[in-house]
């Protein structure tokens, strides 16, 4: 599994196109990890991002949790019904980003991208200097 990290600025274009960073498709091993994604809504007001593997991975671990509790259920319901499962990178490392993804995240035309571990996080520009500035309090 690969491992993400950094901080990085782009710009969504025209056509709803985002470069991913090559230094986080480096990473990524296509036959162990897959050659598409898992974008879905995240926690703080970002998107996730995942490989085709580790979304497997976690379908199969919210396929596990209790539906009797409905917090369970609700993580469920905001994970899987919010997806987006693309086929990879176009030739010049861009996503598509729908508009329905665009507005879960509220996300406009400057974005900041984060590798964490592993995931990759996708941030509205504004909404992540607003949480950045907000951590120290």
């Amino acid at each position: 599994m690969p491992t993400f990290s950094g901080e990085y600025r782009y710009t969504i274009d025209d056509k709803n196109r985002l470069s991913i960073p090559s230094k986080i498709l480096d990473k990524i091993d296509k036959e162990k990890d897959g050659t598409g994604f898992a974008i879905t809504l995240g926690l703080d007001g970002c998107l996730f991002m995942y490989t085709s593997k580790k979304w497997e991975d976690i379908v199969a671990k919210a396929a596990n949790l209790d539906i009797q509790d409905p917090k369970s259920r609700r993580f469920q319901r905001d994970l899987l019904s919010k997806v987006q499962e693309i086929p990879g990178c176009d030739q010049q490392g861009r996503i598509l980003i729908t508009p329905n993804m665009k507005k879960l995240a509220n996300l406009e035309k400057k974005v900041v991208i984060i590798g964490i571990i592993d995931r990759i996080e996708i941030w509205d520009e504004k909404t992540w200097e607003k949480y950045e500035s907000n951590k120290s309090e």
